[in-house]
C-alpha cells in the first residue's frame, strides 16, 4: 500500500539506506530505522532545535507498516516488523460495591 500523493508531496519521502525511510515536512526531519527500531526526530525553527527518538513500541503500528512500505517501494530492504503483541486486558481497579 502506497502512501497518498499529497502525503509524498508534502513530506517528501526518500530512502537514506536499505533500512532507514526520511521524511522531510517544513522544519521537521524524520528518521525511521528498522534496524534499530527507532523514530529519531530533529527539530529546526530559527537557532533552535531538538532531536527525539521514541523507539518503535511507542508509535502507531499503522503508521510503521506504511513507513515500511514506502521504504520497499523506493527501493530498501528493511527486515520485517515483530508481530503484534496481543493486548492484555488489565482488570479495572476502583472501589468494589
Amino acid at each position: 500500500m502506497s502512501l497518498s500523493a499529497s502525503f509524498n508531496q508534502s513530506h517528501s519521502p526518500s530512502r537514506i539506506s536499505d533500512s532507514v525511510l526520511a521524511l522531510s515536512y517544513d522544519y521537521q526531519k524524520y528518521f525511521y530505522d528498522f534496524e534499530l527500531r527507532l523514530l529519531t526526530t530533529v527539530f529546526r525553527y530559527s537557532q533552535t532545535g531538538g532531536v527525539t527518538t521514541p523507539p518503535f513500541s511507542q508509535l502507531d503500528r499503522e503508521t510503521l507498516v506504511d513507513m515500511r512500505d514506502k521504504l520497499v517501494e523506493l527501493g530498501g530492504k528493511p527486515r520485517d516488523l515483530p508481530p503484534e503483541a496481543p493486548t492484555l486486558h488489565k482488570p479495572q481497579r476502583g472501589l468494589q460495591p
